[in-house]
């Protein structure tokens, strides 16, 4: 993915009901932090006509902290509720794109519920890439560029370890787009076709 990672609005409402004929299935966007989540649910939102949701600024704007001050106040576990209460919250509307936080995959009741209510489309990118990525948000101060768990001396090596242990996870998706090479409007138009593959064979069961 070339270019930074710009800020888009936490939701962007776009009022198109779901037909009886197409059920609602929304897209989930997971992966790990810096893959392009937020910038990529806005552009795949704004090809759809769906309503977009980047989880985290929902949290944020809820609790009225940033991230980094709900994780210092009320720790991971304090977050991880808020993000599952915002995940029910916005998985109850019709069509709609939404951008996970990095660790949202991990609980089995979050996976769950995005596998009942949509896709769940995985962004990868290596390591390297991901630690370059975030270092150039931090250098444009970039509001959500403070990652609370990558807060390290040896910020790389905490990816590394923290990538791989929710691989796994990661790999339970619909679908997974590479993106070190692709920039964002590729990494859209590869997701968007995928929703299309996907409802297709989905119909055809």
């Amino acid at each position: 993915m070339t270019g930074p990672i710009e800020q888009q609005p936490s939701h962007i409402q776009v009022d198109q009901p779901a037909t009886a004929a197409a059920p609602a299935r929304g897209l989930f966007l997971v992966g790990f932090s810096g893959t392009g989540k937020s910038a990529v649910a806005a552009l795949v939102g704004a090809r759809l006509g769906w309503s977009v949701h980047d989880l985290d600024r929902v949290i944020a704007e809820q609790a009225g902290m940033t991230v980094p001050e709900i994780f210092q106040r009320e720790g991971e576990p304090g977050f991880r509720r808020r993000e599952s209460e915002a995940l029910r919250a916005i998985s109850a509307q019709g069509r709609f794109v939404v951008a996970t936080g990095a660790g949202a995959a991990v609980s089995a009741d979050n996976r769950r519920l995005m596998g009942e209510r949509g896709w769940i489309v995985s962004l990868e990118a290596r390591p390297e890439t991901i630690h370059r990525r975030i270092q150039r948000q931090l250098g444009r101060s970039a509001p959500d560029a403070v990652r609370p768990l990558l807060d390290t001396p040896d910020p790389l090596e905490q990816i590394r370890a923290l990538k791989q242990s929710r691989q796994p996870i990661y790999a339970l998706a619909d679908w997974t787009v590479h993106t070190d090479r692709l920039g964002l409007e590729q990494v859209a138009e590869e997701i968007v076709r995928a929703r299309a593959i996907l409802d297709v064979a989905a119909a055809r069961r």
